[in-house]
């Protein structure tokens, strides 16, 4: 009896295609990608840290999850409504609302360190849109939510992941881009004017499941032209990313002495 042994892939950030399209945009880009299958975590420009704008709901919803589960209250308190317009229709009020609740920039700030951010800084004058962060660290958050976590139950995992994938139709780009229909998506997207609505920040986070696939991804871009611009290149980049990622090749070897053939999912530190 033989057992499947996952092909690495290459690093879909810094294929040809990818540092093709990249020398023809302006502005900044970080970006981090993880494929489940095979562990591998790639990074573009690991130093950047850039405001999350409306990304950082993500992590709100989170720490509320973490803290409710500590508690033992269901949802901690909050209003479901108020969680669901949150993520689905990146409502700022219930942001706000559900920020404030979890103890705002310390209640953030204490779930991030837990879950082995090192990179991100909740803003501690309540203006949660101005949380700085990276790439890399938003992949962690959203480990979390893909693989068996000891800081959320599957409960809250799915829960969570529920609302991301019915994001509201005219928000649902990003790390969509160029993913076919029938793949399941679970992101959340932010976009603020940085100082005039000619410098933006636009942001993509999620998770991406199906037709062979199966991977974590981030993007960040800093100083766009417009929204669109920005909206844009993390499109691209997505398509890219889907394009770089092929569907596993599984290939035949024998199991090791005394192994029985299967691995499970372990978590990454």
């Amino acid at each position: 009896m033989t057992a499947g042994k996952l092909e690495a892939d290459v690093d879909p950030l810094t294929s040809r295609a990818m540092r093709s399209y990249l020398d023809t945009r302006s502005g900044s880009v970080t970006a981090a990608v993880e494929d489940l299958r095979t562990r591998q975590t790639w990074l573009y420009r690991p130093g950047a840290r850039d405001q999350t704008g409306s990304i950082v709901k993500a992590d709100i919803l989170e720490t509320l999850l973490h803290q409710a589960e500590i508690s033992r209250r269901s949802l901690d308190g909050a209003n479901p409504s108020v969680i669901q317009g949150m993520i689905e229709n990146s409502d700022n009020d219930d942001a706000t609302d559900l920020w404030n609740l979890v103890g705002g920039s310390t209640g953030v700030g204490a779930y991030n360190v837990t879950a082995g951010l090192t990179q991100t800084d909740p803003n501690p004058q309540g203006y949660w849109g101005e949380t700085t962060t990276s790439a890399a660290d938003q992949i962690r958050l959203l480990q979390e939510l893909a693989v068996p976590s000891s800081l959320l139950d599957a409960g809250s995992q799915g829960y969570a992941l529920n609302l991301m994938e019915h994001i509201e139709s005219d928000q649902a780009w990003g790390v969509t881009g160029g993913v076919p229909a029938g793949v399941s998506v679970a992101l959340k997207n932010g976009w603020l004017p940085l100082t005039t609505d000619t410098d933006w920040e636009i942001n993509s986070i999620g998770g991406i499941k199906g037709d062979g696939r199966w991977y974590l991804v981030a993007v960040l871009t800093a100083h766009d032209s417009s929204m669109p611009y920005g909206i844009s290149t993390i499109s691209r980049m997505s398509t890219l990313i889907w394009n770089g990622l092929k569907p596993v090749i599984v290939k035949a070897t024998k199991p090791s002495s005394g192994s029985s053939g299967a691995s499970g999912l372990t978590r990454r530190r």
